[in-house]
Order: structure tokens, then C-alpha cells, then sequence
């Protein structure tokens, strides 16, 4: 994906979503891919930002770990 993609999906603006790269590349945000004209892979993109926020508890994904029993109301 391009940049501009990428901020749209992540829901920053372009300028933005240069500022907060820097520091992303440097905590492990996929880098551009020069294979395939420099862009970067989505889902890669999507597994970096489900780690940074918790979502992979085994930092590769589901099936997600239980975190204790649920109590449900009537």
C-alpha cells in the first residue's frame, strides 16, 4: 500500500501519518517493499498494529488465549 493508503486506512491524515513513521519504523513497522514498487503489505501493517495494541497475546494471532470466565447478566 502507499502511504496515502495506508494513513487513510489507519485513519490519519497524510502529513500525519508521516510524522508518527519515523518512530513506527523504528518500533518495527513494516518498511516499503522494493519488489512491489515500494509499498508496504497490508496485513503485515494490520499484525504490526494488533501487537502494539494487545491483540496478540502469542505476538502471531487467534486463536486468542481466554482472559477468564465471562459473566453474563440475564
Amino acid at each position: 500500500m502507499t502511504e496515502g493508503e495506508l494513513a487513510e486506512r489507519i485513519g490519519l491524515t497524510l502529513d500525519q501519518f508521516k510524522i508518527a513513521l519515523p518512530g513506527a519504523t523504528k518500533a518495527g513497522f513494516p518498511v516499503p517493499d522494493e519488489l512491489f514498487a515500494n509499498r508496504r503489505y497490508w496485513p503485515a501493517c494490520v499484525a504490526w498494529l494488533d501487537r502494539r495494541y494487545g491483540l496478540r497475546p502469542d505476538g502471531a494471532g487467534g486463536p486468542y488465549e481466554p482472559d477468564g470466565e465471562e459473566h453474563w447478566r440475564d
